[in-house]
């Protein structure tokens, strides 16, 4: 078992580090805005996209965030950018792998764009021992459960993985944003509603066997590679979500880095 843990930031670095988490949240947003343009025609391959001044004042966004999603774009194969051209409209059906690489929580933000949920079902459980267990959570403790499969953005409602999301039942009134805004992180909205700051997530790696019926809904083979992630949202060392997804193995990779204690 391979236990990542991101390290919480320093009170001064979170104050100021503020405008731009919230500034990477938006740009997640608008480079899912402008893929599901591209996908849906409403902006022609071949095409130029506006100026970066433009789509800022069309999304009501910095031009710092709508060149951070026009990266995001270019990286997976929607778009291609030229000096002196402008920003060309190159795919509405890139040939991009659906591998995501993860290891940290700008990565995270960065699947966000592209790896939407899809919310099928809502309630309210209470953790048993063998979920306990799974999840490496308190027996007992309340969740709202959010159970459904993370889509890709890119290829319509093509299912990526199966994930189920747990929210604290104690953190009240955030399920319907949750389910109208599938391409921000839960976490953020946490954050931004309950106005209290994620200083820790920590991500359990398990390998796993995917057998029917979620084979065939993610669309592999009975008996096939997978990868488990359970990630840990906490303030002040109180889970505050739980994410439970399972990846088939050739579609997300795990990254992390280790650094010297200098004492």
């Amino acid at each position: 078992m391979t236990t990542l843990l991101f390290s919480p930031m320093s009170a001064t670095q979170k104050e100021s580090d503020a405008t731009a988490n919230s500034s990477q949240t938006r740009y997640a947003e608008v480079a899912s805005l402008l893929a599901k343009d591209i996908i849906g025609g409403r902006r022609v391959v071949g095409s130029l996209l506006p100026t970066e001044l433009e789509l800022a004042d069309q999304y009501g966004v910095s031009r710092h965030t709508v060149r951070a999603a026009l990266k995001v774009l270019q990286e997976l194969g929607y778009i291609s950018r030229k000096k002196a051209v402008g920003t060309i409209v190159a795919s509405a059906n890139p040939s991009a792998s659906y591998t995501q690489s993860i290891g940290t929580i700008d990565d995270l933000v960065h699947v966000a764009a592209t790896e939407v949920r899809a919310i099928e079902k809502v309630t309210e459980v209470a953790l048993d021992r063998d979920l306990a267990r799974r999840l490496e959570a308190p027996m007992g403790s309340r969740w709202t459960l959010l159970s459904g499969t993370r889509v890709d953005a890119r290829k319509g409602k093509t299912p990526v993985a199966q994930a189920d999301i747990y929210v604290d039942a104690t953190l009240t009134g955030l399920t319907d944003l949750i389910l109208k805004q599938p391409a921000i992180l839960v976490s953020a909205i946490i954050e931004r509603e309950c106005g209290m700051a994620i200083d820790e997530i920590r991500q359990i790696v398990t390998a796993v066997v995917i057998s029917q019926p979620l084979a065939d809904r993610l669309g592999v083979a009975p008996g096939s590679a997978g990868l488990h992630l359970v990630r840990h949202y906490k303030r002040a060392g109180k889970i505050l979500e739980i994410s439970d997804t399972v990846y088939p193995a050739d579609r997300v990779s795990v990254a992390f880095q280790l650094k010297r204690s200098m004492v």
